[in-house]
């Protein structure tokens, strides 16, 4: 990468934070400029025609495609406020030489803390029976079975950081937990009490599956009618990974047809959730507006740890989180 120059500049392409002090603080202390799009970019031409100037782009969901990534002639750096990158082209980060990093730690405990309350109040039948008593009725009669933690088994698709965080934590209320992971080694799963089977047995044999896996080519749509068909009666789902991931016209059916005890989603194909989507108005789904990951504390973590690698391509040196690194 480049020497750095001190009249270089990070722009930041989109953001939901209430200030960019924090941000602001990091970038100035080193030399460098900061600035925000007003309004936010939201397409590529947006981005394009108002982040020409960047050296440095942070950027929270706008499209930062081959098309955009090319048409900012300073560009060098891409971080993005989060850990999922597929708002990011990083073949085409490669192709043209410009490095690329997220921020892979700053809501660990969070997003493992969510799912968790997730799965505990489902399994719990809390959200079923709370429905229940806000519409006149009373009892747990048509509720039950409510079978006991120790007696069901958890699944975890996908055993990165959050779902070993995830295992840790739901050890404690006695699951029998397994996991898939094709790219995960097997001392991973045995230091933790973990289970480690193919995606076909944790679908057949799981009581709850929660999903932590990255969006990509093979896990678009993972969740859908074939997959849901090989699953228990009355499995519950949760999702705090990404909306895609589960055909939601599917998972619908399945509700409706009480093939799913339960689902707990904190993500969607479609962000905000329309008004008219039917998962709003069913008893047994918990629904989150794609806050896993929140906290003073996680939000804050989030603005400075993306700033300071922001500050570190400006630099010309390799941030934590690199994911795409020329030279």
């Amino acid at each position: 990468m480049q020497k750095a120059s001190r009249n270089m500049r990070a722009v930041i392409s989109d953001h939901l934070f209430p200030s960019i002090e924090l941000q602001t603080a990091v970038i100035e202390q080193a030399g460098f400029e900061l600035r925000e799009t007003v309004p936010s970019c939201v397409t590529e031409e947006d981005t394009i025609e108002r982040c020409t100037d960047a050296d440095v782009l942070l950027v929270q969901w706008a499209p930062i495609t081959r098309r955009v990534l090319a048409g900012l002639p300073k560009l060098r750096g891409v971080v993005r406020y989060g850990i999922g990158v597929n708002n990011i082209d990083l073949d085409a980060a490669r192709d043209l030489g410009i490095g690329v990093a997220n921020v892979p730690s700053y809501c660990i405990e969070e997003v493992s803390n969510h799912a968790l309350a997730m799965i505990l109040s489902l399994g719990r039948r809390i959200p079923h029976d709370h429905y229940r008593i806000a519409h006149g009725q009373w009892g747990i009669a048509p509720l039950l079975p409510i079978p006991a933690f120790t007696d069901l088994t958890l699944g975890l698709v996908g055993f990165g950081t959050i779902a070993r965080r995830v295992a840790d934590k739901a050890t404690i209320f006695g699951f029998r937990i397994v996991a898939s992971d094709p790219y995960v080694k097997g001392e991973i799963f045995k230091e933790r009490g973990v289970e480690a089977v193919s995606l076909d047995d944790l679908l057949r044999n799981a009581d709850i599956i929660s999903l932590h896996c990255p969006l990509g080519e093979e896990t678009t749509h993972l969740i859908n009618s074939k997959t849901i068909g090989r699953m228990k009666p009355g499995v519950i789902i949760i999702n705090t990974s990404r909306g895609p991931i589960i055909n939601e016209h599917d998972l619908l059916e399945a509700l409706k047809s009480q093939r799913l005890s339960g689902v707990g989603l904190d993500v969607f194909e479609e962000e905000p959730l329309p008004e008219s989507n039917a998962l709003r108005s069913l008893p047994n789904v918990i629904l989150t507006s794609h806050a896993a990951s929140v906290s003073t504390r996680a939000v804050e973590a989030l603005q400075i740890q993306a700033a300071e690698a922001a500050r570190d391509f400006l630099s010309g040196n390799r941030p934590n989180g690199a994911l795409v690194w020329p030279g």
